[in-house]
């Protein structure tokens, strides 16, 4: 094998490793759900199911209130406590 042949191949080994590397680095499902996408999963995971169309909207109020819920939580955790 010349040189040119082994610098060739030592290059797109490279390139492979580098490229099954950084495929591998990024995958969504490492990361955890944020409120948001955890709501829509479950607002999609009713209407998949076959329910009445009374219990789909109590159902889907009920994850609606717990997000708004959530919301405010939020919210006052992120007010500074008033001295006085």
């Amino acid at each position: 094998m010349n040189t040119s042949a082994r610098l060739l191949l030592a290059t797109l080994t490279a390139i492979a490793i580098s490229v099954l590397t950084g495929c591998a680095a990024n995958h969504p499902e490492l990361r955890g759900y944020t409120v948001e996408e955890t709501r829509q999963l479950q607002l999609e995971a009713i209407q998949r199911q076959s329910l009445s169309l009374d219990e789909y909207e109590l159902r889907k109020r009920v994850i609606e209130r717990a997000a708004s819920r959530q919301v405010v939580t939020e919210a006052v955790e992120a007010q500074p406590a008033i001295k006085g």
